[in-house]
């Protein structure tokens, strides 16, 4: 465990600072992953490179009864921390409460990362050269997959988010972030925030995203080198969670289009029926041409082919995604429970 360095200033908020440099807050939405947050707070503490920067850790913990470890998180890390409770449990709850976190506490950029990767040593300094380069106010970085050694051979090793310079990333996520005050500042900026109706299903990330661009015209931009880790253990590296994990994204795509339609956030969009059944058919022959592929290859190529036929079942899967969306169903983030609801 890593104890407080003597020499790192600390700040809890911009009227405690007498500096010139960027104020920057590094957020982190918890909920039942203690020992994830510890990890990913000892690799934050252990970062290398030029900070050149005021830095704030800011930790929303969303359990129903506080259960972040405050002594342990403090500990872990030689900067600012400061953790509030939000006891509204879900996705939107959380984000939003970090978000009006982040203003109170006058932060020009506000990082954000999930409480289960861990940091490269260089990823903080990585985010405040591409922040001082940037010409956008959101940004991604990269997420790369660690598989572990029981790690279905199915899933394919293909990078998970590695986004490229000036281009619109294309998993919009909130694993690895930033997001200026521009965007986020209810007295300087939007007051942008992500929308109910995804709290407990997911995919509020993607809905911020696009309705940033689509009806504030404020694009997302791709910053390749601010990378973190995640690993895929567990459950997690199981075809079967990352099937169900497809599928709840696919339904999810759908949920957000139809409500950009209806809120006419979108310049001629195809209608949304057609647009649903383009997609369909395209993921189905998709699909079927990389499990028939797989299969082929099988005697020869095993552990490419396993991964081609991996990959057809998840185009399958987005296929069929449209059926549980037509009925109306939606999947909660927290326990995969089916639940009746509108978008």
């Amino acid at each position: 465990m890593r104890t407080l360095s003597a020499n790192v200033t600390k700040y809890t908020d911009r009227a405690a600072r007498f500096s010139s440099r960027p104020f920057l807050s590094i957020g982190i939405c918890t909920f039942k992953r203690n020992e994830p947050l510890i990890e990913l707070l000892e690799s934050i503490g252990a970062q290398t490179g030029q900070i050149d920067a005021d830095i704030v850790i800011l930790i929303v913990d969303n359990n129903p009864i506080p259960s972040v470890p405050l002594d342990c998180v403090r500990n872990s890390t030689p900067y600012s921390v400061k953790v509030v409770h939000e006891p509204h449990t879900g996705l939107v709850h959380a984000r939003n409460r970090l978000f009006d976190l982040a203003e109170e506490s006058g932060v020009d950029w506000l990082i954000g990362v999930d409480d289960d990767v861990i940091a490269e040593p260089d990823w903080l300094s990585e985010w405040i050269r591409g922040l001082n380069a940037a010409r956008t106010d959101i940004l991604i970085g990269s997420v790369k997959l660690k598989f572990h050694a029981g790690a279905s051979p199915y899933l394919s090793r293909r990078p998970f988010s590695n986004p490229e310079v000036g281009k619109e990333p294309r998993v919009l996520a909130t694993t690895n972030y930033a997001v200026s005050q521009r965007v986020f500042s209810q007295s300087k900026g939007l007051a942008l925030r992500y929308h109910p109706a995804f709290n407990h299903i997911g995919g509020e990330d993607a809905e911020f995203f696009l309705r940033a661009k689509r009806q504030h015209g404020y694009a997302t931009g791709g910053w390749p080198s601010a990378l973190v880790t995640e690993a895929q253990n567990g459950h997690r590296g199981t075809l079967r969670y990352h099937l169900n994990r497809t599928l709840c994204t696919q339904m999810n795509a759908y949920y957000i289009a139809a409500l950009h339609r209806r809120d006419r956030l979108m310049d001629k969009p195809a209608p949304l029926a057609l647009m649903l059944t383009r997609r369909t058919v395209k993921n189905l022959v998709s699909g079927f041409l990389r499990l028939g592929s797989g299969i082929a290859k099988l005697p020869y190529a095993r552990t490419a082919a396993q991964q081609t036929i991996g990959m057809g079942l998840s185009d399958v899967t987005r296929a069929f995604a449209v059926v549980p969306y037509i009925l109306g169903k939606k999947y909660r983030r927290y326990g995969n429970t089916a639940t009746q609801g509108t978008n």
